[in-house]
């Protein structure tokens, strides 16, 4: 139940990923949440690694993990937090780690979605919001199809797109909705609940498996390891 309950946005991402792990495999997810994979999956092992937060934390941006350790290596929306030079670098560690996929999630860069960012930070400041996260996808850039080729080039991989950026807007200004006034705070707070919990698996079927286009939100790329 309580999954139901994540903004959208969490809860496609997080369930899409899902969809990709069969039961009983070892999973590592690499700068995930503690309690948001773990609702979707039936693991033999799941091990959350992060910079701080995590079962494990990773230290100089090194992955602590030998060869093989896990079946299936995650990395949701983390991507596009790390520099263009070294995406290759990091994808390589989560191969080396992964005994047979790595799955991975990130938001694609197409000329609709890089002005939506823009826009958005805008829009977050004026607002006074945190726009840390959107200030490290402007100045690093989201992937772009192109690029994820290349890095992937060689490998077996497969490719997935979700989301429509038109009502991504919209589903992310009803999110932001936080007023100061303690009541309606809290108001607000259990009727966003409320939303999430009716149209959560509705917007999953139309919204998690698109063809790709300049509205796409999000991309979900699966490589998988030579056997």
């Amino acid at each position: 139940m309580y999954k139901l309950l994540l903004p959208y946005d969490v809860y496609e991402r997080h369930r899409k990923v899902a969809s990709f792990i069969k039961e009983n495999e070892t999973v590592v997810d690499i700068g995930g949440e503690l309690d948001h994979l773990s609702q979707f999956i039936n693991p033999k092992k799941l091990i959350v690694a992060n910079l701080r937060n995590g079962d494990v934390i990773i230290l100089k941006d090194k992955l602590p993990f030998e060869e093989s350790s896990f079946d299936i290596v995650c990395a949701i929306d983390v991507l596009e937090h790390i520099p263009k030079a070294k995406r290759g670098q990091f994808i390589n560690s989560l191969l080396v780690t992964a005994s047979k996929k790595v799955i991975m999630s990130f938001p694609i860069a197409t000329a609709s979605h890089t002005q939506y960012e823009k826009e958005t930070l805008k829009w977050l400041q004026a607002n006074g919001k945190n726009v840390e996260y959107l200030k490290e996808h402007i100045r690093f850039s989201l992937p772009t199809k192109e690029e994820v080729k290349q890095i992937t080039a060689g490998e077996k991989v497969d490719i997935f797109y979700s989301g429509n950026l038109a009502l991504n807007r919209i589903l992310f200004r009803i999110f932001m909705i936080d007023p100061k006034i303690k009541f309606a705070r809290r108001l607000i707070y259990v009727t966003k609940l409320i939303f999430n919990l009716i149209t959560n698996q509705f917007f999953y079927l139309i919204l998690s498996d698109k063809p790709y286009s300049d509205s796409v939100n999000r991309a979900y790329l699966i490589i998988n390891k030579h056997t």
